[in-house]
């Protein structure tokens, strides 16, 4: 396990692993997403669509999570945004970082249910 992440390394990448704990089996369930730097110890993930994605519901039941940029898998502590405007807060900033989203939403029509999570590395 790696130990002592420095956010300003990893800012540039496209993607993190996410490694949440499944709300019905307990098993542990990954997936590749964008992120954008949330703070000095944290990044911030969004999902668009019509449901919001099972990784969402897995951190909203369990917050205990790891996250991999490629270097080896970080124990770290998600929480849902909740507030509205923060979550509009989290997609602009994702789509300023990532053109394809912007193009994906161009052409996608109705975005649908926006859901956002900040996950913050121990110190």
């Amino acid at each position: 396990m790696s130990q002592g992440l420095d956010l300003d390394s990893v800012e540039r990448r496209k993607t993190v692993r996410l490694t949440t704990i499944g709300r019905r089996s307990g098993e542990p369930r990954t997936v590749t997403i964008w992120f954008v730097r949330g703070g000095p110890r944290s990044i911030l993930v969004q999902h668009v669509a019509k449901q919001p994605a099972q990784w969402y519901r897995n951190l909203c039941a369990n917050g205990s999570v790891r996250i991999d940029f490629g270097d080896g898998p970080v124990d770290a502590r998600a929480v849902a945004i909740e507030a509205p405007e923060r979550v509009r807060e989290v997609v602009a900033k994702v789509g300023k970082k990532y053109w394809t989203y912007r193009i994906i939403r161009f052409f996608g029509g109705d975005p649908g249910q926006a859901v956002a999570a900040e996950i913050t590395l121990p110190d």
